[in-house]
């Protein structure tokens, strides 16, 4: 072949490759896809169907109108309207039944976003059966929301379940676990202090606070999740086809405008003399005369706080408290009494337990999702470091390839109080805390493994 013809087919030969490689290359058309990456052994995570969040654009909505999705929905639900009219006691849960059965289908159909979900764990109706068949369901809410004394908020709960399933998207982390979690520490009531100072839905801390705060100046795409999360809550709530929606169903949204996300999140003392005053002065004008006792109004505000239910004439407290919490520290974004606020630096947290490294005996400990949410749960309560020493007496009692391959399943195996015991240097309360908080969670959480 002469060197001419030779060199020109060379050139084409080449301008092939070339060809063939830019075939190859993504096309993004400006959407983001980062997809689930946890450092542990391969476990199946991500369901059928499942998108990942683009963090640029998490406002991106479908052209299915407010109708369309009424009549997904109503057929979706059809197999458990018998359930709840035979079982949900009144039309408030009855309502809030339906909207916690059918919301991540909503969210499917409106904005293409659903949620995580591990093996072994429960399905949504499941979960709500759990909670159905809770003490606090029985003794607490239907009391509340049946007796008007206590002014049960149906926007309270709908802000509640929508921040937590957005929450669990951007985030990326097991709806039933963080569901569960926040249900464990706070009875999803937004207001509520702990002995310790843990304040609001996922019992926020201090030390919390700082971690979060840390992890948003140190982990630029923590903190873009964060943004976003905020970003799509509130494009929901402005969405008139939710609001469409959620009015076929009865009911009658009252949603803040949240503002943006601050740089720095606000801790709030609900002991404070400021609130006390407000709800002596809301007590006095809706006729209760004890309003005039400061002291008295403290010491209520204290039980109510603590989860107690104020029953008779102190009944009035609760929404009292309600509506000074809300009115002052609850409409935007930035404090931990916000609902929204806490919800989303909850799954923060979690996210970062769930893919924390654990070195044990200088090397790291790959463990499996399902088993990684159990950690995750107990360094959520009581710190990583526990968390270290725990993993540590296993890793010194079983081989360290068993503790890897082991799954929810094996938890009861892994999960005792004696190693507990000795992690927390034989604290026994605190062991007891920690011991039934994970398994409280878990069981809420875990379903049959077939």
């Amino acid at each position: 072949m002469p060197f001419k013809n030779y060199k020109h087919y060379l050139l084409r030969l080449g301008f092939i490759f070339l060809l063939c490689f830019m075939t190859g290359e993504p096309h993004l058309n400006g959407h983001e896809y980062r997809p689930f990456r946890m450092e542990t052994l391969p476990e199946p995570l991500l369901p059928a169907g499942y998108v990942p969040p683009a963090l640029d654009n998490p406002s991106i909505v479908t052209y299915m109108s407010a109708a369309d999705i009424i009549r997904h929905i109503n057929i979706h639900y059809e197999s458990f309207y018998k359930k709840a009219d035979n079982e949900v006691p009144n039309d408030p849960l009855k309502r809030l039944h339906q909207f916690m059965l059918t919301y991540d289908r909503i969210s499917q159909l409106r904005y293409r976003r659903n949620v995580l979900s591990l093996p072994c764990q429960k399905p949504l109706h499941e979960l709500i059966d759990y909670i159905m068949k809770s003490r606090w369901y029985s003794e607490y809410l239907i009391l509340v929301s049946t007796n008007p004394i206590y002014d049960y908020s149906e926007s309270t709960a709908l802000r509640i379940i929508i921040s937590a399933h957005t929450a669990s998207h951007f985030f990326q982390i097991p709806f039933p676990t963080l569901f569960c979690l926040i249900f464990q520490e706070s009875k999803f009531d937004f207001k509520i202090k702990s002995h310790t100072g843990a304040l609001g839905l996922g019992q926020i801390t201090r030390i919390a606070i700082k971690q979060i705060n840390l992890l948003r100046k140190n982990e630029p795409l923590e903190d873009r999740r964060l943004n976003a999360t905020a970003n799509h809550i509130k494009s929901i709530y402005s969405d008139p086809v939710i609001d469409e929606i959620l009015r076929s169903m009865g009911f009658y949204p009252m949603f803040p405008l949240l503002g943006s996300f601050p740089d720095q999140i606000k801790k709030y003392n609900p002991y404070s003399w400021k609130v006390v005053n407000q709800v002596s002065n809301e007590l006095k004008q809706k006729g209760f005369s004890y309003g005039k006792n400061r002291n008295l109004v403290k010491r209520l505000i204290k039980r109510a706080l603590k989860g107690e239910i104020l029953r008779g004439k102190y009944a009035a407290v609760h929404p009292a408290l309600l509506k000074i919490t809300d009115v002052n520290y609850g409409k935007k974004f930035g404090t931990v009494l916000n609902i929204e606020t806490n919800i989303i630096i909850s799954a923060m947290l979690l996210k970062h337990y769930m893919n924390y490294k654990w070195i044990i005996n200088k090397k790291k400990l790959y463990l499996n999702p399902s088993l990684s949410a159990i950690m995750a749960i107990a360094a959520y309560n009581q710190g990583p470091t526990v968390v270290r020493e725990y993993l540590r007496y296993l890793v010194n009692r079983y081989p360290r390839s068993k503790i890897e391959r082991a799954t929810s399943r094996d938890r009861w195996m892994f999960l005792s109080k004696g190693g507990i015991k000795k992690a927390m240097k034989k604290k026994s309360i605190r062991v007891n805390e920690l011991f039934e908080h994970i398994r409280k969670i878990t069981l809420c959480s875990e379903g049959e493994c077939h």
